[in-house]
């Protein structure tokens, strides 16, 4: 089968390799569709702390079953599918308790000898794979897990009916983010990034107020709207700077969920916390009621605009330059098989 590898830093070679094997417990996957996530312009870049080449990247995955293990039930060949690229251990306390994204063994694909969907096949577990509804195609199949992220975040902040919602940086995950406030009932949300084509995407998803970071403070624009601050904020562009907006935009009583990772330690003022009553929250990957939920939105949302460039497999070292370069206005690049 032909795959995309990570040869190096800045490297990608298109190569014939083995086709892969299957075990009891699990499914072939012909690949038709995959994203290219941050993670992997990580790696491309040579800064991802455990995707390491030679590597095969990839997680975001879409594609019809192809092979079956002898254990497998409920899956059938043909079958359209997406997958929950992670797999716990299924015996320590977090995965016993349902909380298996925490796994201290949790598995994912490009991490050991799981190899990551660029690729014509993909090999999964069968039980974290999920049917895909006639009306969600290939390419927004692919979009289910970074949708999922939103989705667990979301419920990590404990989004109700009504709350005011900000959401700090709207790539990808912000998009998300903002998808599944929208769907968890927020009545206004603030969105704020240094891209217009990142605000424009926002406002097609159905965010209240755009604010260009590069030219309006986000504490300002806020307070004139809501003087006593926001329920929620969402922070996925971690930055200590915007951390420190996050302090200030909350209300007291609120909420902050940080989903981005910060690259640096950040020093706060935890006085200021705890007088103000404010939570914070973190949310890391998702787990299967997210997934669920997540198919779900993608028949009810339309999230073919995320969608900003499509290349072939063939052309997966192109498409990270292009990320890398970040020359284009860029949101979701997909992979085709």
């Amino acid at each position: 089968m032909e795959a995309a590898i990570l040869t190096n830093k800045y490297e990608i070679e298109i190569k014939e390799i083995e086709k892969p094997k299957i075990k009891d417990n699990e499914v072939l996957i012909k690949v038709k569709s995959t994203g290219i996530c941050g993670s992997d312009l990580h790696a491309y870049r040579g800064c991802h702390p455990f995707r390491k080449p030679p590597v095969i990247l990839g997680h975001e995955l879409s594609g019809v079953i192809e092979e079956l293990g002898k254990a497998v039930d409920n899956i059938k060949i043909g079958d359209r599918v997406t997958v929950e690229p992670q797999l716990g251990c299924g015996e320590c306390i977090y995965c016993l308790s349902g909380k298996y994204n925490l796994c201290i063994n949790r598995k994912a694909p490009g991490i050991g000898n799981w190899m990551g969907s660029f690729a014509e096949y993909f090999v999964s577990p069968y039980k974290a794979v999920y049917k895909l509804p006639d009306t969600v195609n290939y390419d927004i199949g692919a979009l289910i897990e970074p949708l999922a992220v939103g989705v667990h975040a979301v419920r990590r902040a404990n989004i109700q009916l009504g709350d005011t919602i900000s959401i700090l940086g709207v790539g990808t995950i912000g998009l998300m983010n903002l998808v599944a406030s929208k769907k968890a009932g927020a009545s206004r949300i603030y969105v704020s990034d240094l891209s217009n084509h990142n605000l424009n995407k926002a406002e097609e998803l159905g965010a209240d107020v755009l604010i260009n970071s590069n030219k309006s403070d986000i504490s300002n624009v806020i307070e004139k709207r809501e003087p006593n601050g926001v329920d929620n904020v969402i922070i996925t562009a971690a930055f200590p700077h915007v951390w420190e907006e996050a302090l200030k935009i909350s209300k007291k009583g609120g909420g902050i969920c940080i989903v981005g990772m910060f690259g640096e330690p950040v020093i706060t003022d935890l006085l200021q916390l705890l007088m103000n009553e404010k939570s914070v929250y973190t949310s890391w990957l998702y787990r299967r009621e997210d997934f669920e939920t997540s198919i779900k939105i993608a028949q009810e949302v339309n999230l073919n605009s995320l969608i900003t460039h499509k290349f072939l497999l063939k052309d997966t070292e192109k498409a990270l330059k292009m990320m890398d370069d970040r020359k284009e206005n860029i949101i979701k690049i997909i992979l085709n098989s």
